[in-house]
């Protein structure tokens, strides 16, 4: 069964997502960004380009009507309202409010970032509740005084 590791109170989720991103990247990960919509995925990509100057995180953007590439590693990003087929190995930093439990193929390790918003807890809630129920390891990190 899939983890998923919620990170709570994130202050500035794009920019801590980026950082998440780049850790998984230089540990050798598979890794699928799944993003809200077409603006934000490309609001993620240009931070990407800027967020470290001294570092630079290899991404493409993904379609999940189409095959995923056979890389062993590497950042993808998407979007879409119908969750793709993933190899089990991919970690998926999910910045949408979808449900993972609902894909066809369920990847073993899951992030979920969640601001300081009230929409974005009380959705957060909701995944949590229907991860919870559907027999998935959970965890939670409180990020309210992280300061990275």
């Amino acid at each position: 069964m899939a983890k998923i590791t919620f990170y709570t109170h994130v202050a500035d989720p794009l920019r801590f997502a980026c950082q998440l991103t780049q850790k998984a990247y230089t540990q050798k990960a598979r890794i699928l960004v799944w993003l809200a919509d077409a603006a934000t995925a490309a609001q993620f990509d240009a931070l990407l380009w800027s967020f470290d100057s001294v570092s630079f995180v290899p991404h493409q953007f993904w379609s999940p009507n189409t095959p995923q590439p056979d890389q062993q590693q590497g950042v993808l990003l998407a979007t879409g309202d119908h969750l793709p087929m993933v190899a089990a190995e991919t970690v998926v930093l999910n910045l949408a409010d979808v449900y993972w439990c609902d894909a066809p193929q369920q990847p073993q390790r899951i992030l979920e970032l969640v601001g300081n918003d009230t929409d974005s807890i009380v959705a957060a809630r909701q995944r949590f509740r229907a991860y919870r129920d559907a027999g998935f390891i959970l965890e939670h990190h409180d990020m309210s005084s992280y300061e990275g």
